[in-house]
């Protein structure tokens, strides 16, 4: 009993700390690349993107059609949104291995969403706020890291190089929350809980992708348990958008389970707080409050 009650303080510890309020508040759109999209329709551009990363050799792991999940929800003023997650199993094993907060950003997402002016747009995280984290990198993982995500930009037509004068430079451990799954908790019993305590708070899980079966596929050594669990609040992510089609390449949120080396799970979670605008932080916060419930539920076996 003993060392749970000691994984439990230690979990909430690293939650409070990975959360804390004093965080400096970053710009959305000075994390994010946006394309134009013209001449190409939507269709086009969609069917655009799919085949370049296929040629490239990228492979589409995902595929979200948000703007359903808004006409499900009964919402209004419904623009057409895409979300195509790509991924590299092998170069998503090896940056997990080297550092598990890359976890929190994977698989590498390109967003296709039309705005209120009927103008669509390609919307892509920049890669290059998190120099400072890629620095440490071997050279040839960072070589691959860079291949990866520089054709990715390219596709969509914004410049690999890019990096505006003001651009922040994050440490990705300042973005990330992780919580230990206490020891005696499987992780097959710390995934139950945690979809459990989701579907109880009504936050829906979009998607659900288990890289460790891409793993096999390519026949990996050292297999270690990784699944990516995505969730979303329809009404809270259509406000973001309204206010920075940026939040599109957050979205849907998600939460990894990560096997570390030892054997030891970990939940694994981007900590937004820092990009949220001030209108909107209420509401943000109490899906993200809800999320890491869901966290501390899972990591702590509670049904």
């Amino acid at each position: 009993m003993i060392p749970r009650l000691i994984a439990i303080a230690f979990s909430l510890l690293l939650m409070t700390v990975a959360s804390a309020s004093n965080m400096p508040t970053i710009d959305i759109g000075m994390t994010v690349v946006k394309v134009p999209i013209a001449p190409k329709s939507m269709d086009e551009a969609a069917k655009y993107l799919k085949k370049e990363a296929e040629k490239k050799g990228i492979q589409e792991i995902a595929h979200n059609y948000l703007h359903k999940e808004y006409k499900a929800q009964g919402l209004s003023n419904i623009r057409r949104i895409e979300i195509f997650q790509f991924c590299d199993a092998k170069l998503a094993k090896a940056l997990i291995e080297h550092d598990m907060n890359f976890a929190a950003y994977l698989p590498c997402r390109v967003g296709l969403i039309e705005d209120e002016q009927s103008k669509g747009w390609f919307v892509m995280i920049n890669p290059n706020i998190f120099k400072a984290s890629m620095a440490t990198m071997p050279p040839e993982l960072k070589k691959q890291a860079g291949k990866v995500c520089g054709t990715l930009m390219k596709i969509i037509g914004a410049s690999p190089a890019a990096t505006p004068a003001n651009m922040p430079f994050m440490d990705m451990a300042q973005t990330v929350v992780k919580m230990p799954i206490v020891e005696d908790v499987d992780i097959d019993e710390a995934i139950e809980s945690l979809l459990l305590r989701a579907n109880n708070l009504n936050v829906k899980t979009v998607a659900r992708l288990n890289l460790t079966d891409e793993y096999k596929a390519l026949g990996l050594p050292n297999i270690r348990r990784t699944d990516i669990f995505q969730f979303c609040d329809a009404r809270i992510s259509q406000k973001l958008l309204k206010h920075d089609i940026g939040y599109l390449v957050y979205m849907p949120c998600r939460i990894t389970l990560v096997e570390d080396n030892e054997g030891k799970g970990w939940f694994v979670m981007m900590n937004l707080d820092m990009l949220l605008p001030s209108h909107l932080h209420n509401q943000a916060v109490s899906f993200t409050e809800k999320l890491m419930e869901i966290i501390e539920a899972g990591a702590n076996g509670d049904l």
